[in-house]
């Protein structure tokens, strides 16, 4: 099989895809700012490009597996994981795809313990195994169509898990910069980014701000119901006057006790007003008047709008 065309294919479908729109692009990144600033999900405005590469890739897979059908017939399983293990050099998406093939995603893989080597007699042993339960219930004919769903499970697994990551850490610092920068902070003077340990503070923080007595810490998650852990972590984190910034926390939540306690503010972005609360928060502890914030959606457009270019340009 010719499958160093069909991963050019598969990246041409996404490349074309008029249902996918780059979640990173600067105007997609000032849409974003300007949703959670509003109080928005920004979950719901980055699904469309998530579920587009889910769609991209599904035909994909499907494609492999009738070209594989085509040249192989009922053995292109087996040949097609040949094709993919056999090749010395892989590239990531050749490593994505040998996983997906065995129903499995990269994490999972390396949480099994599997090395290279491991991989044909594990893939051999899936085979069997999945061959005799369906011999048990009589569905052995729909071989075909649950390896698909498997290898499409996976890849639904592995694609989500990325987006969600790739889209919080590379999200996060330009939502701080513009946020910051619209309340009047300049960039390494009132204010740093990705502040690393020292000799007084052992723990990194996403952000720093000049006060009357030092520097304040900020931390930004953007973590949802269930995940509260995440949350006491950054509250000890930041420690006193600190700030705290995350999408959604549950009704029962104890966090906010914790952060109370902590002497840290905690600021939700789901239904919130974030640059105002971070303002109140701010405004008695620096050296210089904030700008008050936009209120209104036409003013907070506005204000993300005149934030220069290079606040929304992540590499």
């Amino acid at each position: 099989m010719a499958i160093e065309y069909k991963l050019r294919q598969y990246k041409k479908w996404l490349r074309e895809n008029i249902t996918l729109s780059d979640p990173f692009s600067p105007t997609a990144l000032r849409n974003l700012t300007y949703s959670l600033l509003l109080g928005g999900n920004y979950r719901l405005l980055t699904e469309h490009n998530t579920k587009g590469q889910l769609v991209a890739t599904f035909l994909w897979l499907s494609a492999l597996q009738k070209e594989a059908k085509k040249q192989h017939g009922s053995d292109w399983l087996q040949a097609l994981f040949d094709d993919v293990y056999s090749k010395k050099k892989k590239s990531k998406e050749l490593k994505v795809l040998l996983s997906w093939v065995m129903g499995l995603t990269n994490k999972t893989v390396h949480n099994l313990g599997l090395k290279p080597d491991d991989l044909p007699t594990f893939f051999q042993e899936t085979v069997t195994y999945i061959n005799q339960l369906l011999e048990n219930v009589n569905k052995k004919r729909f071989k075909d169509e649950a390896w698909l769903m498997m290898m499409a499970g996976s890849a639904t697994l592995a694609i989500r898990g990325s987006k969600k990551s790739q889209i919080g850490k590379r999200f996060e610092g330009v939502f701080l910069r513009s946020l910051l920068s619209i309340l009047g902070f300049t960039e390494n003077e009132s204010f740093w980014m990705n502040v690393g340990r020292d000799l007084e503070v052992e723990r990194e923080a996403d952000a720093e701000v000049e006060s009357k007595r030092g520097r304040i810490r900020i931390d930004i998650a953007l973590i949802a119901e269930g995940n509260q852990e995440v949350i006491e972590d950054k509250i000890a984190r930041v420690g006193r006057n600190g700030i705290v910034i995350f999408d959604i926390l549950g009704a029962q939540s104890q966090v906010y006790q914790t952060a109370e306690n902590n002497g840290v503010k905690l600021i939700q972005l789901r239904n919130c007003d974030p640059l105002l609360d971070v303002y109140h928060h701010l405004r008695s502890l620096v050296r210089f008047d904030l700008n008050e914030p936009p209120r209104t959606p036409q003013t907070i457009q506005q204000a993300v709008n005149a934030l220069p270019d290079d606040i929304f340009t992540v590499s």
